[in-house]
């Protein structure tokens, strides 16, 4: 057993000289064998917070809540980041200095679409009320066809005397202020147009103003006393008419929104000759479908099935069809010239 020994001594003692004196793995593992490791400490387990109160530690406070932006603030903080110090002074383009645009950022562009809505609110409110106090000489002046003709209009409900007033006084004030809010509109797209537009589009505006209230004219003067007329004629002696005061005020409110509208036609062709949608001769070649498309329009919005009542309605339509065509060949004429002196 001893000469044994010996020999594994002898190898070892080789193996550590082969290792630069360093034990090997074995002879560490054999060491290691003798020595007992310490158990680690234990962990205290971590408590997961609960939906209780009690489950939150005492010592942490809540962060309090994030408050909300407003929007206007929210839009106020991207412009002043989205535009750094000098840098808006070098995206200001030299033609918008010339025709008065000032830059805006887009909260100041909101402020201005708020000032003027709220003034042409409070513009129409005031309207309401005067014509509200008028409201006896309004309705006089609406219901004259009618009763002209011997029968009454009919209330039907308690109430319903006073929301006539009141609808008759909103519509009045609507249609007394629409040059109010066409002024509004033009105020605001103002600094956007050239210089060298800014007279075609007045003279739109104004032309545009001059057609509602042509429209309406034509309304209260000859298609309401004609239709009324018409219509009543069909109504037997011995029947008792009971036409409520409420309809009869919607139809005559919807002919001339509709009429004041269909009058607006000279100026949209205008427009569209302007920009090179349609040319002259386009309109010349659908004449007759621009005819055809008259007598469908007159036959939809009269309340008649007569051919006098859509005669009336369709003859000054194919009229203003007509006058579209010769405003259409001067804007032609006039952006011609232009583009020549150009």
């Amino acid at each position: 057993m001893a000469p044994s020994k010996k020999k594994s001594e002898g190898k070892s003692a080789k193996k550590t000289k082969k290792s630069g004196g360093k034990p090997t793995e074995k002879q560490g593992n054999i060491k290691k064998k003798g020595v007992k490791k310490k158990p680690a400490p234990k962990k205290a387990p971590v408590k997961k917070r609960g939906n209780s109160p009690s489950a939150v530690p005492r010592d942490i406070v809540p962060a309090p809540p994030k408050k909300r932006k407003d929007l206007i603030q929210a839009l106020t903080e991207y412009d002043e980041a989205d535009v750094p110090g000098d840098a808006a002074n070098e995206k200001i383009d030299p033609r918008a200095v010339e025709r008065g645009d000032i830059p805006m950022t887009l909260v100041d562009h909101l402020g201005e679409i708020r000032s003027r809505i709220i003034t042409t609110i409070i513009v129409v409110i005031m309207l309401t009320i005067g014509a509200f106090v008028y409201s006896n000489e309004i309705l006089k002046f609406l219901t004259a066809p009618y009763t002209v003709t011997g029968y009454k209009l009919n209330v039907f409900k308690l109430t319903e005397g006073f929301m006539i007033r009141l609808k008759v006084s909103a519509i009045a004030a609507l249609l007394v202020g629409v040059p109010f809010i066409i002024h509004q509109v033009w105020r605001f797209i103002l600094p956007a147009i050239e210089r060298k537009d800014r007279m075609f589009s007045r003279v739109s505006l104004l032309a545009s103003i001059l057609l509602f209230y042509s429209g309406v004219v034509f309304v209260f003067y000859l298609l309401v006393p004609f239709t009324v007329k018409v219509l009543l004629s069909f109504v037997a002696k011995d029947w008792i008419s009971t036409i409520g005061a409420n309809d009869y005020i919607n139809l005559v409110f919807f002919f001339c929104v509709v009429m004041g509208i269909l009058f607006e036609l000279p100026i949209i062709m205008m427009i569209l000759t302007r920009i090179g949608v349609i040319t002259p001769s386009f309109l010349v070649r659908k004449r007759k479908y621009a005819i055809v498309f008259a007598f469908v329009i007159s036959a939809v919005i009269t309340p008649t099935q007569d051919m006098l009542t859509q005669l009336i309605v369709a003859i000054p339509l194919i009229l203003l069809y007509e006058a579209s065509i010769f405003v259409s060949k001067l804007t032609t004429v006039r952006k011609r010239k232009r583009e020549l002196q150009g």
